[in-house]
């Protein structure tokens, strides 16, 4: 008797469990779709502003890898990621962390170095 009460016990918490872990791959999938979502739109607007520069200049796709490449490196590293600049606080002169809007010494909002930094 014992031992069918904690069986049951012991299967009612693995359903909860699976339950709980169902509902997070499903918010897990959720969040995946908006991503792709997102770096679909990305990708559309960046390739239509690269044709509007093409076709408007003597731009050529070496000057955008050139660019692209100059980007990536100013990290340090050639990792094909845009890391965020550092910037000098307006209220106290500070460098500011590249992950954040505020600056961490008196609190003044900074805001993104650049555009694409904003969230």
């Amino acid at each position: 008797m014992f031992w069918e009460l904690y069986q049951q016990n012991q299967l009612r918490s693995a359903h909860s469990s699976a339950s709980r872990a169902q509902a997070s791959a499903q918010q897990t999938y959720r969040q995946i779709e908006r991503l792709e979502e997102k770096v679909d739109a990305l990708a559309l607007a960046c390739q239509s502003l690269w044709e509007i520069v093409r076709e408007s200049s003597d731009f050529s796709e070496d000057h955008l890898l050139a660019r692209m490449e100059q980007i990536d490196l100013r990290d340090g590293k050639a990792d094909g990621k845009m890391s965020p600049i550092g910037q000098s606080c307006p209220q106290c002169g500070r460098k500011t962390s590249r992950r954040r809007e505020h600056c961490i010494y008196c609190g003044q909002t900074t805001g993104p170095a650049e555009v694409f930094g904003r969230r």
